[in-house]
């Protein structure tokens, strides 16, 4: 291991990336591999608390850092590098990163956890309509979609005939979760969401009813 470490500080020396900085890189690291694996291995609470109040200090240490991408590595290792909505599954030419992201489903602005309970494997699209509270996950995982779909011009939400948010509405089963239900995603953490996702929409009705 620390081998390996080595040659990896040493292409990154070659890189002209200095060594303190990688834990700011995409790609995975030994020491990122290791925190991952820890998160996939945590047993799963029964009173799960989604919200890590230590994230109200600012400071942002080395440890943070990598925990952060320890999150999105187990994340996106534990969907099988795949968005559970849609299922895309692409990485780089040189196989160096996934296309792929960890949401979230607590955000980082309302203090949520780093965990894998508090986590889900979204491509681009969906981790930003997930996060804007164009969908939500119901306790069974399955989607709902938001009702303000309707209310939309004929021409938005479409690419090149395809439309997203109807695709969305026509799914019926769950979402794609981990192969191993002890890390699927905690229903205290999806409950939050699904609580945001109403007062998104529901402000969005009242404001469009006061007009």
């Amino acid at each position: 291991m620390d081998a390996d470490r080595k040659r990896f500080d040493e292409a990154l020396r070659l890189a002209n990336i200095p060594s303190d900085q990688k834990e700011l890189l995409p790609i995975k690291s030994f020491e990122t591999q290791k925190i991952a694996n820890q998160l996939m291995a945590v047993r799963r609470p029964e009173n799960y608390d989604p919200f890590d109040h230590a994230k109200m200090s600012k400071t942002t240490t080395r440890a943070s850092l990598l925990r952060t991408r320890g999150f999105r590595q187990a994340v996106i290792e534990a969907y099988d590098f795949q968005c559970a909505v849609c299922g895309l599954k692409i990485h780089a030419p040189d196989a160096a990163t996934w296309e792929v992201e960890a949401a979230h489903i607590v955000p980082h602005r309302a203090l949520g956890r780093d965990d894998i309970f508090n986590g889900l494997a979204l491509c681009g699209l969906h981790h930003w309509a997930f996060d804007t509270g164009w969908f939500t996950l119901q306790d069974d995982y399955k989607l709902r979609v938001s009702p303000q779909k309707h209310r939309l011009p004929a021409d938005f939400g479409k690419m090149d005939g395809y439309d997203f948010l109807l695709a969305l509405a026509g799914k019926t089963e769950r979402i794609r979760l981990p192969s191993r239900r002890e890390i699927y995603p905690h229903i205290n953490a999806l409950r939050w969401h699904q609580q945001f996702f109403s007062v998104v929409n529901n402000d969005r009705k009242k404001h469009e009813s006061n007009k």
